[in-house]
């Protein structure tokens, strides 16, 4: 006989079923004795209740970004964030100073500025790299700390067209760790160096990710320079156009395009 489910609303992060502010269904027993005397999740008693608790903890997060101060945000990601299981253990050495002038190639260069992943939204993401932000032009793109040294050195050839459903595959299977892996192969083993990353994913991409990786995905996706579509093929050329660059990141042929104007580039 089947165990009963309910639907659940949790109350903080809790690594087994989701983060604060979810909807899960759990079988009851499990929540009635442990769930709700711990104070993890409580029961759904109407809409009005839910819709209630999402404005609230809404509300929450967006005060917690506003009394961030950068230096705070500073001193909260290197003691919170998951550094010591990374397989980043580069020191921070000399940090960038947070406003900055971005060089191009064409001789050209332009204001940026910086600031360190929100503390309590690291755990959207995957242990292995010092995640930032880099406000550009009015949007905001996210990026890895070596990145952003590297960037402040180099001089940009073009914006980096990819091919993320391409690109997010690790042993046979669909993975988001070597999205993140470009960030370090663009900045050590790449003689140009680009910015800013342009990603498109296929629906079906996602679709076969893991749910913890759908998690990374989606809050990969919540931040500028990344689209999910239908055809992500499709995507990439157009979007070559519209940030006029030739480079493109796949291990893809692209044998139904005509491609002899485009510069592919991949791991290989």
């Amino acid at each position: 006989m089947s165990r009963k489910m309910i639907k659940i609303i949790l109350l903080k992060d809790f690594a087994l079923l989701g983060y604060k502010g979810e909807i899960v269904q759990v079988p009851q027993e499990y929540a009635h004795s442990y769930l709700f005397p711990s104070g993890v999740a409580a029961d759904i008693q109407d809409s009005e209740t839910v819709n209630e608790l999402q404005e609230e903890f809404a509300r929450e997060n967006k005060l917690k970004d506003q009394k961030l101060s950068t230096e705070a945000k500073e001193s909260l990601y290197r003691y919170n964030s998951p550094i010591d299981n990374t397989r980043d253990k580069r020191p921070l050495g000399k940090l960038p100073p947070m406003n900055f002038r971005v060089h191009f190639m064409n001789g050209t260069s332009e204001k940026m500025r910086w600031e360190w992943y929100p503390p309590h939204r690291l755990g959207r993401l995957p242990a292995g790299y010092k995640f930032v932000l880099l406000s550009f032009r009015g949007r905001r793109y996210l990026a890895t700390f070596h990145y952003l040294q590297t960037l402040s050195l180099r001089k940009v050839h073009s914006a980096l067209i990819v091919d993320g459903s391409n690109l997010g595959w690790s042993q046979g299977r669909p993975s988001m760790d070597p999205i993140f892996d470009l960030y370090e192969y663009i900045c050590d083993k790449s003689e140009k160096f680009f910015f800013p990353f342009i990603w498109a994913f296929d629906r079906s991409f996602k679709r076969k990710l893991t749910k913890t990786e759908k998690k990374e995905l989606v809050e990969f996706c919540s931040w500028s320079g990344t689209k999910i579509v239908d055809y992500a093929d499709e995507e990439i050329f157009r979007m070559a156009k519209v940030y006029n660059t030739n480079y493109i990141f796949s291990q893809d042929h692209f044998n139904q395009y005509h491609t002899e104007n485009y510069t592919r580039i991949s791991y290989r």
